[in-house]
């Protein structure tokens, strides 16, 4: 049964002719803490016997094994992609965002508002959005087996990529950790001018 508490991760790719900060396709928690290792536990002792038996007869004594097990979802990486464009004529050039999901519970995916990243200011002659491709590979990170592979595709595809169904990635089949590799190739035409060039998309993660 799906938990109510539902993660919007917003994705920006943007493209710029002016100068913007590029965080390239590292890693990075944004904050400097680190996900757990591993299993922690907290342990205490109940129902305690502190008593004279000796006229009960036959003694039966009832020890319960009580486990509690708390939901974990930690995530580190990174999500846009800022790129500067010089020169002139036909271009192309691709970059990775990487996510780690460490997790307990099963996780879907879905991608909304995915689409070329389109003119916010600048010049209002030639083309007045730029040509945006995508990828989406998700991996067990323990392992590096592929998981699931959507190919290259138009970015707007994206969304329809996954559906609030499925497919889920449960813990056992991630490791533990679910590696998330979304690539972004971007495409210049002769007549992509100066300005700026963005798209918001959205990636929501469902636990259930």
């Amino acid at each position: 049964m799906k938990l109510k508490n539902i993660l919007a991760i917003i994705l920006t790719a943007s493209v710029a002719t002016m100068a913007l900060a590029d965080d390239g396709g590292g890693e990075g928690g944004g904050n400097g803490s680190k996900p757990q290792n591993s299993r922690t536990f907290k342990y205490f002792a109940s129902d305690a016997v502190n008593g004279d038996f000796s006229k009960a007869g036959t003694v039966t004594l009832v020890a319960k094994t009580n486990v509690s097990v708390n939901s974990y979802l930690y995530i580190t990486g990174s999500l846009s992609a800022n790129w500067t464009v010089s020169g002139w004529g036909v271009g192309s050039d691709s970059e990775l965002n990487t996510l780690k999901f460490y997790h307990t519970d099963n996780l879907s995916l879905q991608f909304s508002k995915f689409a070329n990243p389109a003119k916010t200011s600048g010049t209002k002659t030639g083309a007045q959005s730029v040509t945006l491709q995508g990828q989406v590979q998700i991996y067990n990170d323990k392992t590096s087996a592929l998981l699931f592979d959507s190919g290259l595709v138009a970015i707007s595809e994206l969304n329809s990529v996954f559906q609030p169904s499925g497919p889920n990635f449960g813990p056992k089949a991630t490791g533990g950790v679910m590696r998330l590799g979304l690539t972004k190739k971007l495409t210049m035409a002769n007549d992509v001018g100066p300005g700026t060039y963005q798209n918001i998309g959205l990636i929501t993660i469902t636990r259930n």
